[in-house]
């Protein structure tokens, strides 16, 4: 579609050439009418496009309106395109289409574009902006009706050859297909070549063509083989004549692009090398005009020898540098030598520090992987351990709430009124505890046990068991030591032996220290050792047993760990393994010892009580990790206080009925003497455990609720033997405050003591034994 509005024409009739016309003959024959092709497209045409109104090339205020001339030769071509042959356009067209996909090649009167269709086609460009003869060869496809529209799909710059091919399917050639066509004819008959006339059949394009259409076609075909040396010639020939005839539109074409090419930016930047230019040329003029003289080339004596002493001045200091430079050179190059040198003198020792660091990693890499295997059944056993003597403990403590509660019934009659299956296991029972307390008396009347205070019925544990328990326990503590021999059984000495591994660990220490501290040898080293150690604490009851750990193995291994016998104070405070001992106690054996207290240990049993009182109270005192920051011994006196508490509900029961409470009563006796002892062992915990909490258990829960109450239905005289007990259970920094727990207790003592009669001989012994204590008290007691 051309950018050009096309203007109004006639329709040119056609003119039937003969062989004896001459090219110049214009005589158009007449023809009565248009051909009904030419006319559906005129009126197919029609229906479709509006007309146009005129274009300017890009503004309105900038651009021209080019309106076309009507060519004469326009007829002239239409008739020689529609005389080709047939068969040989057809041939020709086909090798045109192959040359067409690589290079496509328009030629005009002064312009030839050249098209390369093998490159992808970039976007559509803005119209172009033609002027002059370009603008007239644009816009030829105007000659021809405005049906010309309908062909917009073709290319407006198509080779001449493209003829036919334009031709049979339908369309009509543009503007620059037929002044190409014109040229090439008229070329041919400068030549003398002939031209061919031969009607020819138009193939079929889907279009409504009669077949009488051909009938009245008398077109000429001509033959458009040329020399192309020939061509061109002709061509440079016609584009300089058309130049000389269009020099006033070329200039003024060539105007407008130059106007709308060069934008604002390239003016600015064109007017600035303008003025730079002259005023080049202007200094060019002044330099003419002035006489070259350099103020800097000294002209006097003086002025050459400043010059030259300033010149050797900055030799010198070039020299200064250069020596400056030189000696740090030589100084680096020694140094570089020096290390050198000793480098190659350390090589060995830097050799054998790598083979023994590539040894202990070896070494502790097969550690760890041993002690990962082993752990899983060292826990295992230890657990075995743990409930097999939880399991004693337990089964103690339960015979022993057994006996309270067949005890209290047979106090209160209870027993004889019903009869059962379970008459038989009770007196079974009372049988096996009377056998346990015969035999505990006779314990205490052997000859070297005279010296030991007066024995209160009811305050001795029951911890007897009988033979075939205790062949039990022992054969089952006897499997768990064997297994505990076979866990490294497989393994060498190097990683089974506490020793051992210390060794290497302190031959470490003693070859690269700032190593051994870089990597964190002190953290690891408790871990290390920790497997090995819970092994050999699996059956350690301090419950139990009097076993002083200071006294094991594993403990002096790790105690004597890094100390040499040169060593002063100050270089152990500097240590870094000062605390590995301190260290190992508080995260195996406490935890251990958590575990005792909390599934074995008995509150009641004052053996355990005063054996556990003595390691706790040990290990606070000697290891200094043990502090108010240690979870660790936070959590084992949290076991303790529970472990108090459970006793408190459970073994503390004391009849305060007036049949029971009599002074004769031996299950009376016994019960406060029970609930006695576990004041007494509560209290033991005075300076280890928060007094505030040991106040609220002794105090408030056990001696206010049970001990004093049952005071009030004993006779006066065994009150007042109560009552001394009690002041000799309680610690003597308690009696001293002035405590609210107290003031029950101060009221039960002035209480008795008013009702005791000073004249009576019977109370002159509970008389001074409450004064003693009220003297104990007087801080206490205000009101005497």
């Amino acid at each position: 579609m051309s950018l050009f509005r096309k203007p109004k024409k006639n329709i040119v009739q056609r003119r039937v050439f003969t062989e004896n016309d001459d090219e110049d003959d214009h005589e158009p024959i007449d023809i009565p009418e248009q051909t009904q092709l030419e006319k559906k497209i005129k009126k197919k045409d029609k229906e479709k496009k509006p007309r146009q109104t005129l274009l300017s090339f890009e503004t309105e205020e900038e651009g021209e309106v080019f309106q076309i001339k009507k060519s004469s030769h326009n007829k002239k071509v239409m008739r020689m395109f529609e005389k080709e042959k047939k068969k040989k356009e057809r041939e020709r067209v086909e090798k045109d289409e192959q040359k067409v996909k690589e290079k496509t090649e328009v030629m005009t009167d002064d312009i030839i574009l050249v098209i390369n269709e093998n490159h992808k086609k970039p976007p559509t460009p803005p119209p172009p902006i033609l002027s002059g003869r370009d603008a007239l060869c644009a816009g030829k496809n105007d000659l021809s009706s405005d049906e010309d529209e309908s062909t917009s799909t073709i290319h407006r710059f198509s080779k001449p050859d493209n003829v036919r091919k334009v031709l049979e399917s339908g369309a009509i050639p543009d503007a620059a297909m037929i002044h190409a066509a014109r040229k090439k004819r008229q070329r041919a008959r400068e030549m003398g070549d002939y031209i061919s006339v031969e009607d020819e059949e138009p193939e079929d394009t889907g279009r409504l063509i009669r077949d009488d259409d051909n009938e009245h076609s008398d077109d000429e075909r001509i033959d458009m083989d040329v020399n192309l040396m020939k061509r061109d010639k002709e061509r440079r020939r016609e584009q300089f004549l058309a130049a000389q005839d269009s020099d006033h539109e070329l200039d003024e074409w060539e105007d407008q692009q130059i106007r709308k090419g060069v934008t604002g930016a390239a003016m600015t930047v064109a007017q600035e090398m303008m003025q730079e230019f002259q005023s080049d040329q202007l200094q060019n003029l002044s330099k003419q005009s002035t006489p070259l003289i350099n103020p800097e080339i000294p002209r006097t004596p003086e002025m050459i020898a400043e010059k030259l002493r300033e010149h050797f001045k900055e030799i010198c200091d070039s020299r200064d540098q250069n020596l400056q430079k030189l000696r740090t050179i030589e100084s680096d190059i020694e140094q570089t030598s020096e290390e050198l040198e000793d480098l190659k003198i350390k090589a060995p020792e830097a050799a054998e520090k790598f083979r023994f660091y590539q040894e202990l990693r070896g070494y502790i890499t097969d550690l760890v992987e041993c002690l990962d295997e082993k752990i899983s059944s060292i826990t295992i056993l230890e657990q075995r351990a743990l409930d097999l003597m939880a399991s004693k403990s337990k089964w103690l403590i339960e015979r022993r709430r057994q006996d309270v509660r067949d005890q209290t019934e047979e106090a209160t009659g209870k027993s004889l009124m019903k009869k059962g299956p379970e008459d038989e296991e009770k007196v079974r029972r009372a049988a096996e505890r009377e056998g346990r307390r015969t035999r505990r008396r006779r314990a205490r009347e052997l000859p070297n046990t005279q010296n030991i205070a007066k024995h209160v019925e009811g305050m001795s544990s029951d911890d007897e068991m009988s033979q075939q328990d205790m062949l039990f326990f022992d054969k089952e503590k006897q499997e768990i030591e064997q297994e505990l021999q076979e866990i490294f059984e497989d393994v060498v000495d190097d990683y089974s032996s506490t020793a051992n591994i210390l060794i290497r660990f302190e031959h470490w220490r003693s070859k690269d220290l700032s190593a051994y501290n870089d990597a964190y040898a002190t953290l690891c080293l408790p871990k290390v050792v920790s497997p090995l150690i819970r092994l050999n604490l699996i059956f350690w009851d301090p419950l139990n047993e009097t076993t002083d750990i200071e006294k094991t193995e594993w403990y002096r291994t790790l105690a004597l760990y890094g100390l040499h016998d040169n060593e002063s104070e100050h270089s152990l405070s500097k240590d870094p393994d000062i605390n590995l001992l301190p260290t190992v106690i508080e995260k195996v054996l406490v935890p251990k010892l958590s575990q005792l207290i909390d599934r074995c240990w008995d509150p009641v049993s004052s053996s355990q009580t005063l054996r556990l009182v003595g390691t706790v109270g040990r290990f606070i005192r000697k290891y200094p990790t043990l502090g108010p920051s240690s979870k660790s011994l936070v959590n084992l006196f949290n076991g303790i206080l529970h472990k108090m508490q459970v006793a408190l509900e459970n073994d503390v029961f004391i009849p305060i009925t007036p049949k029971l409470a009599d002074s004769k009563n031996q299950f009376f006796q016994r019960q406060f003497a029970s609930g006695l002892k576990l004041l007494k062992n509560i209290t033991s915990w005075q300076g280890v455990i928060n007094d505030s909490k040991l106040k609220e258990l002794a105090l408030n829960s056990l001696l206010n609720r049970y001990l004093l109450s049952a005071l009030k239905f004993c006779a006066l005289t065994d009150a007042v033997q109560k009552v001394r007990l009690i002041s000799q259970v309680l610690p003597r920094i308690w009696l001293q405050e002035s405590i609210p727990e107290f003031k029950m207790f101060n009221t039960t003592v002035n209480n008795l003591h008013q009702q005791l009669d000073k004249n009576n001989p019977l109370h002159l012994e509970s008389i001074g034994i409450l004064n003693g204590i009220i003297k104990t008290l007087r801080s206490v007691i205000s009101d005497h």
